[in-house]
């Protein structure tokens, strides 16, 4: 398939689209005459250089520059630009997180904001979900992954479209991945991987794939962490390269007891490979000098302390208070280690 043809709506799709924006013929254009990559170059330009007023145009040339990584693009079309408020709203709260998580108020201001314009109203939605995800709060896909779909359906641009189904589809991972059905999240986490995605998120992709494979042995899990990472190196990507070499690769090396010559920084995790290498005491020490504890660290606690009671109680830390059916697995593997002296 040619590449201008990876954007084209289907036949079914494009029943319900109404006007293309200029930026997806520019962009439908370039595909045809440039490498992928020279395309998006060349289409960023035009969208930085004929930013329009109108405001269905500016989400269409604001979601490509967001969905290809142009973030600095973005934030000084926010202080320059002539832009439609709400428009301006929801970019400003995406390249906030992107920085630092949302909070229980940002959530309360976003929540606070209705949309009207289909194609804004569905970003919101995603925005919306984005948000109690940085909150943990995993459960809430069941509420709003039928509102996604629905809004993305009244979606009538077809580069908008194209864009916010990727977010629709990344989604779908995280539903799957979270109520602990790891094979269809696999599929979906392949999906978005062989689409035309930016290398931030090919390899955020990459590494969410290889936490999804954590229980399916260690070198299904540590070899797309190895991707994520090259990815991540490759394109400057600090903040994700250093939150694979110093949390998830010592994650995954400590749950599969592969420690030999992994070190990392952050205490959780060194206190997660001594409990791999048998060193409880150290173990102990780290977690019990914390003031509180995540449903991560009570089960290595737990196990280091041979604490069935702690064990449990993380187990239904998970599920409660995040929601989260897939990692409520591993407080269930340390008490089976426990019971069957495995690792002890």
């Amino acid at each position: 398939m040619r590449e201008y043809q990876l954007i084209e709506p289907s036949p079914l799709i494009k029943l319900q689209m109404k006007k293309s924006s200029s930026l997806y013929y520019v962009y439908t254009n370039n595909l045809e005459t440039y490498s992928r990559i020279e395309a998006i170059q060349h289409t960023k330009q035009y969208a930085l250089d004929h930013f329009p007023t109108e405001k269905n145009e500016q989400l269409a040339h604001l979601e490509f520059l967001y969905m290809n990584d142009y973030f600095e693009e973005i934030a000084t079309l926010l202080n320059t630009a002539v832009l439609d408020e709400n428009t301006g709203v929801v970019y400003q709260f995406l390249l906030h997180r992107l920085k630092k998580k949302a909070t229980r108020e940002r959530l309360d201001d976003l929540l606070s904001l209705q949309f009207t314009q289909p194609s804004l109203h569905c970003l919101h939605l995603f925005a919306l979900v984005y948000s109690y995800y940085d909150l943990k709060v995993y459960t809430v896909l069941d509420k709003y992954l039928d509102k996604c779909d629905k809004a993305l359906q009244l979606v009538d641009e077809p580069l908008i479209y194209y864009y916010l189904n990727q977010r629709y589809q990344e989604l779908l991972f995280q539903h799957y991945w979270k109520t602990d059905n790891p094979i269809l999240a696999s599929r979906y986490a392949y999906k978005m991987i062989n689409t035309e995605v930016s290398p931030r998120k090919k390899s955020r992709m990459y590494h969410n794939l290889a936490l999804n494979n954590l229980f399916n042995g260690y070198e299904s899990s540590i070899e797309p962490l190895h991707k994520a990472l090259k990815i991540a190196e490759t394109h400057n990507l600090d903040k994700a390269a250093k939150s694979i070499k110093q949390h998830s690769i010592p994650f995954v090396s400590a749950f599969h007891l592969r420690t030999d010559g992994v070190y990392t920084p952050d205490p959780v995790e060194t206190a997660h490979i001594a409990l791999a290498e048998g060193d409880y005491k150290t173990t102990c020490n780290i977690l019990r000098s914390m003031s509180s504890l995540t449903p991560f660290q009570e089960t290595y606690l737990g196990f280091a302390e041979k604490d069935v009671h702690l064990l449990n109680h993380s187990y239904k830390r998970f599920i409660h208070e995040q929601g989260d059916h897939f990692f409520a697995r591993l407080p269930l593997e340390y008490l089976s280690r426990l019971n069957y002296g495995r690792g002890v």
